[in-house]
């Protein structure tokens, strides 16, 4: 069985439904390319999304990890500058086609739409508030349309008839008259799926092979009777998302809702489409986006064994050279006499005057009589000043110029000049096996690191705060801005918990959870106070001490004296405070791993690395990997450095088989649990 890897509009119908849902009012506030995949991150009201898009094949908010490229290409950087901080007010399907219609806020201007068709190869483009192109990932030329920048987009003709409003007697006069397949017929002038195409046949009955002209009226009452049940089940039906795989295993397609074709076919079940979609699509996205950690280092085995190569034939070389000019040599002397009588000949001969060709014609014929010295002669010559004989199979080429006992011992230094380069040769290609056996070794001792895309654990309800757990096991919890003040003042106070806050303006409003009603320690409210004073503005004016204070929940009222205004996240306090004074500025942040199970996308269990951040103390109960930091005025490392050298240092000091894990970890993650100042790690 093929397995489908793009969204049909029946799917796109489904998704976009979801997506809708779930986008509406939300932000976006980034935008990566990986692979060939589009991911935008979008802050909504229900949290922070992933959204990715597939250029050909499917849209959905993933759950897992993507690996984030460094660098972005100008394309990226390009839709950054017009689609950052836009907020997302619709998401739409085109008269149901496979085209999503992204509806974004203005800035003074109209709405603009961000357009993704997922045919042809698959288009991005954003249009402004006339439809006009700003910017696609491909500019083309279609027989009906042209998609060009700053030129009106328009949309590929649709299909014949409306799909969600067509009538009986219009269907059947689509396909009475055909001459053609009758499933071919469905899927080109409804413009549907082959799937859903043969769908309407098998419910009808219908052998999708036969022709139109010859369906009976009887066939075409059950196949618009199908049609329309399959179409009211997309209307009105639940979904029931699935993946199905078939008899060996293999996943072979995502679905929204049952269908008769696959009815006995194994499913994995999911509660929403995207889910399905996600956990299907991160599998094959997985198998083209992965580069193995060691690829470079077999690379560099792999231009070390070339240059191996390339010593040992030039090894061969030199020692064949030396052989034969040792030979050669060998063979001058042997034969002194014998050559040196040549020599003269030719010498004698030119100082009475016979010219080259009268030379080069009476050697010819000593050689033939057999005189001494005349069987290695060749021929003269004369331009090169050269005389060539025939030592064995190699051709020697006596210099004119210098006597027989020069000519041989320069032939001798070429011997020794090619004996003195096999040395060299040899120890460079010592030197280069040692650097492929080093190289072989640290790519057996790279861990290859996480083999499949991880699925975030879903976030506690606390986590959008700051919290730690105190080293009593309480749970605490601050505000990031006066917004998240306050929601956990009117949503997450409770009459037996304890209010933490400084003594002066821009503080984190923070409680010390107590549900079970039991009795808060001296130790507990030393490190919420601590907690507080770190996440101040103390940390930003760099004060290394501050006075926090503490009350009950009853103290607290969010009504100002008449005539008053209170600003969002604050608050009345009345009755006494509990002071704690010169409390210390000192935030660690730890690292803990969390076990999860890998679900249906792996049966292996996986270590996800979480940050936690808080009082030395209370961290450090919790793991033995740990910074601090202390507010700093000279430090002029921003937060994002801050965070590369604290996981930097998680890598060195966790055990080996947990690196692979620390991977994974996002900066971001990292960032999230620093003081808003300058920061440096305590010494």
């Amino acid at each position: 069985m093929k397995i489908t890897k793009e969204f049909s509009n029946f799917d796109v119908f489904a998704i976009v439904k979801e997506l809708d849902t779930i986008l509406r009012k939300g932000t976006i506030s980034n935008i990566y390319e990986v692979h060939d995949l589009l991911i935008l991150k979008i802050n909504t009201p229900s949290g922070k999304q992933n959204l990715i898009i597939k250029k050909d094949s499917r849209i959905n908010i993933t759950e897992y990890d993507y690996p984030i490229p460094a660098y972005p290409r100008q394309y990226i950087r390009t839709l950054r500058k017009f689609l950052k901080n836009r907020k997302v007010l619709s998401v739409t399907q085109y008269k149901f086609d496979r085209i999503i219609l992204i509806e974004l806020t203005d800035r003074e201007e109209g709405s603009w739409t961000f357009v993704i068709e997922l045919f042809n190869k698959g288009n991005f483009l954003l249009l402004d508030q006339n439809d006009i192109i700003i910017i696609a990932k491909k500019y083309r030329k279609f027989k009906d349309r042209t998609i060009l920048a700053k030129k009106e987009y328009s949309f590929p003709i649709s299909q014949q008839k409306d799909f969600f409003s067509i009538n009986k007697k219009d269907f059947v006069a689509l396909f009475e008259a055909s001459d053609n397949e009758i499933v071919r017929d469905i899927s080109r002038k409804l413009r549907v799926s082959g799937l859903y195409s043969e769908e309407i046949c098998y419910r009808a009955r219908i052998d999708k092979k036969i022709l139109g002209e010859n369906l009976s009226e009887e066939d075409f009452n059950a196949l618009f009777d199908s049609f329309k049940g399959l179409r009211n089940q997309l209307l009105f039906g639940s979904i029931d998302a699935h993946i199905i795989s078939d008899e060996q295993g293999n996943e072979v397609t995502v679905l929204p809702f049952e269908t008769e074709i696959y009815k006995d076919f194994e499913k994995i079940r999911f509660p929403t489409f995207n889910a399905a979609v996600d956990d299907f699509y991160s599998k094959i996205d997985y198998n083209a986006i992965k580069t193995p950690k060691d690829q470079a280092v077999i690379k560099q085995i792999e231009n070390q064994e070339k240059i191996l190569e390339n010593q040992q034939e030039y090894l061969k070389e030199l020692k064949m050279k030396k052989k034969k000019y040792y030979t050669i040599g060998d063979f001058l002397y042997a034969n002194f006499n014998s050559l040196e009588k040549l020599l003269s000949v030719v010498f004698n001969a030119r100082k009475k005057g016979f010219n080259w060709e009268e030379i080069n014609e009476k050697l010819q014929q000593a050689k033939i009589q057999g005189l001494d010295g005349a069987e290695f002669f060749e021929k003269v010559l004369p331009a090169m000043n050269q005389l060539l004989i025939r030592v064995n199979e190699n051709e020697v080429y006596l210099d004119l110029r210098k006597s027989l006992g020069e000519n041989a011992n320069s032939i001798y230094s070429k011997g020794k000049k090619a004996e003195k380069k096999i040395k060299g040769t040899v120890i460079a290609m010592n030197e280069t096996k040692q650097k492929i056996e080093k190289l072989i070794l640290k790519k057996d001792s790279i861990d290859l690191g996480i083999d499949f895309l991880i699925k975030k654990p879903k976030k506690k309800w606390y986590e959008k705060f700051r919290w730690f757990n105190s080293s009593d096991g309480f749970l605490i919890i601050g505000g990031r801005d006066a917004t998240s003040n306050e929601i956990i003042f009117k949503k997450h106070l409770d009459g037996n918990d304890l209010v933490f806050h400084t003594s002066f303006p821009g503080s984190p409003f923070v409680v010390i959870k107590n549900p079970n009603n039991k009795e808060i320690t001296p130790e507990t409210i030393n490190e919420a106070a601590e907690f507080v004073a770190s996440y101040s503005r103390a940390w930003k004016e760099n004060w290394g001490v501050v006075d926090i204070f503490y009350v009950e929940p009853t103290q607290l009222s969010k009504t100002p004296p008449s005539g008053e205004y209170l600003q969002k996240g604050s608050f009345i306090i009345s009755g006494k405070k509990n002071l704690i004074k010169n409390v210390k500025t000192e935030i660690t942040i730890g690292l803990i791993f969390a076990e999860l199970n890998g679900g249906s996308s792996t049966e292996r269990d996986i270590l996800y690395p979480k940050i936690i951040g808080g009082p030395e103390v209370a961290i450090k109960k919790q793991t033995n990997v740990t910074v601090t930091l202390i507010p700093s005025k000279s430090s002029n490392l921003t937060a994002g450095r801050i965070a590369k050298e604290i996981k930097s240092f998680y890598l060195k000091n966790v055990e080996k088989d947990l690196k692979k894990w620390v991977e994974i970890l996002s900066i971001d993650d990292i960032i999230l649990f620093l003081p808003t100042g300058s920061s440096m790690v305590k010494s």
